[in-house]
């Protein structure tokens, strides 16, 4: 699976589980102004995930949400 090309997300308000409806989704400070930014998600010591962003920038998997390029391209596609 890695690496792979990815894109940060906001998830702001989404339900994370539908068993537990009331429990949604909060996006990191951290990672809003890297919302739709694409990069590339490699794994490090075996759990890290560290994404490089195309503009250099570079934020961990645990400080973002995060999609891979291809389940956008599905939505368009669907």
């Amino acid at each position: 699976m890695y690496p792979i090309r990815c894109i940060i997300v906001d998830i702001a308000g989404t339900v994370i589980d539908p068993e537990y409806p009331n429990v949604v989704a909060v996006t990191p400070e951290k990672s809003k102004s890297h919302i739709g930014k694409h990069g590339l998600a490699e794994l490090e010591d075996g759990w890290t995930v560290k994404i490089t962003l195309d503009d250099g920038n570079i934020i961990y998997g645990y400080e973002c949400w995060w999609i891979p390029e291809e389940e956008l391209e599905n939505e368009w596609n669907t």
